[in-house]
């Protein structure tokens, strides 16, 4: 680097992505892997980082946002892009437009979608087995499968899924309670649908869990998704480092007090 830049600087490994897709996709086999490249990549960079894990294997990408979205088609990333939450209903045009795939859960989103004149969108259903943020209740399935349906051939379940609170936590009963939870609200959904619940923890802790699709985010930057599944890792590899030249070496007292504070 230039004497005139920065001292500090990150250093980007997407070759350690792509060997942690692989990774990933090898544990979860036969389940597909839709890797998460929300908020930048997880501050990698979401188009190098979208383009590396599909190089591993990633047949699909989740995101939060549809300017995220649309970000990667602009990049000529071509497989499916999941959007994680319902979108503002403004953004409908530009979802059918990039060809993004909705999570829906309310009748109000799905109207919005219809209004903007899709032809076969696909969408996904997601469902709160417990996490307590977004998604349909688990007794509202039955009715938004019936209005999904009645939209047809307009929109097309693609997907059903749900999102796994303490599978970091090995052997917290919780989990199996919510992955029961989303067998009972399965048994209304269509044979054939997809259906996913596993996140990075999923993946690795809980192999009920690796349905059709497995959704790792933070895995698949080589880091562990929490102490409780440090020794299930492997041979993730972590796809940054944080480096920086040394300015100046100084030699003080020992029991001197440094810096702001005298700390």
């Amino acid at each position: 680097m230039s004497s005139d830049t920065r001292w500090a600087w990150v250093e980007i490994d997407v070759d350690a992505i792509e060997h942690n897709v692989r990774q990933l996709r090898a544990l979860a086999s036969p389940a597909a892997v839709w890797a998460v490249v929300k908020a930048d990549g997880y501050g990698h960079g979401a188009v190098d980082v979208a383009q590396a894990a599909i190089r591993g294997g990633a047949e699909g990408l989740c995101v939060a946002l549809v300017a995220e979205g649309i970000e990667l088609r602009r990049a000529g990333i071509d497989v499916p892009i999941l959007l994680l939450s319902e979108q503002p209903v403004e953004t409908a045009a530009r979802i059918i437009e990039f060809r993004l795939t909705p999570t829906v859960y309310s009748r109000h989103f799905l109207d919005a979608l219809v209004a903007a004149r899709p032809n076969g969108l696909p969408i996904h259903l997601k469902i709160d087995t417990g996490m307590q943020r977004v998604g349909a209740h688990p007794h509202s399935v039955p009715s938004l499968l019936a209005s999904i349906a009645e939209r047809a051939p307009a929109i097309r379940l693609a997907g059903v899924y749900t999102h796994l609170a303490v599978a970091d936590e090995v052997g917290h009963e919780f989990t199996e309670v919510q992955l029961e939870r989303f067998e009972a609200a399965l048994v209304h959904v269509p044979t054939g649908i997809p259906v996913h619940a596993a996140n990075s923890a999923g993946t690795l802790a809980h192999p009920a869990a690796r349905r059709d699709i497995v959704r790792p985010g933070i895995a698949i930057y080589g880091i562990t998704p929490g102490p409780g599944v440090d020794h299930l890792v492997g041979d993730l590899r972590p796809a940054l480092e944080l480096r920086a030249r040394v300015g100046y070496v100084k030699q003080v007292a020992a029991g001197s007090r440094i810096s702001y504070g005298l700390r």
